[in-house]
C-alpha cells in the first residue's frame, strides 16, 4: 500500500464553542485535542508526515510537542477551511510531492485506525475515496 500525508485544518477560531481559545486547542487527558489527533493520524504506519494548518494570528501551536515533530510541518491556513486545505496541498506541490493525500479535521481524534485502513484500501482499490472539492 501507498503511503500519505495527512493535512490537518486546524486554522479555525471554533467561535460556536464560546471558550478562550480554539476548541482544537482545549485540553483533553494533558494534552490538546489537536495533539491528539496528530499523534493518532502518526500512529498510523502509511501515514508519514502531517501537515498542520493553523492561522497566522495562532499562539497556541508553538506550545505544543508538535511544534518540535520533525513529522509536523506547519503551513499558514486561509480565511475558510477550503482556502487552509488549498494552502496546505499548494505546500506539498511547491515540494512535488507526487502521493496521496488525506485530511482529517484538527478536532476529531477519536476514529479508528482500523477504518483509516478500510478507507485507504477502498481507495486504492478503486481509485477514489471520501472527498470533497476543495473550492
Amino acid at each position: 500500500m501507498n503511503k500519505y500525508i495527512a493535512i490537518v485544518p486546524a486554522a479555525g477560531i471554533g467561535s460556536r464553542m464560546q471558550a478562550d481559545k480554539p476548541k482544537q486547542y482545549l485540553s483533553l487527558l494533558g494534552k490538546t485535542i489537536l495533539e491528539h489527533t496528530v499523534e493518532r493520524l502518526l500512529a498510523h504506519p502509511q501515514i508519514d508526515e502531517v501537515i498542520a494548518a493553523i492561522s497566522a494570528s495562532d499562539d497556541y501551536f508553538s506550545q505544543t510537542s508538535l511544534s518540535d515533530n520533525p513529522k509536523v510541518t506547519q503551513v499558514l491556513g486561509g480565511k475558510e477551511r477550503c482556502d487552509t486545505v488549498l494552502n496546505a496541498l499548494e505546500h506539498l506541490n511547491q515540494h512535488s510531492y507526487q502521493g496521496k493525500v488525506l485530511v482529517h479535521d484538527a478536532a476529531r481524534p477519536n476514529f479508528q485506525l482500523n477504518d483509516l485502513t478500510a478507507l485507504m484500501e477502498k481507495a486504492e482499490a478503486h481509485s477514489v475515496g471520501l472527498f470533497l472539492p476543495v473550492r
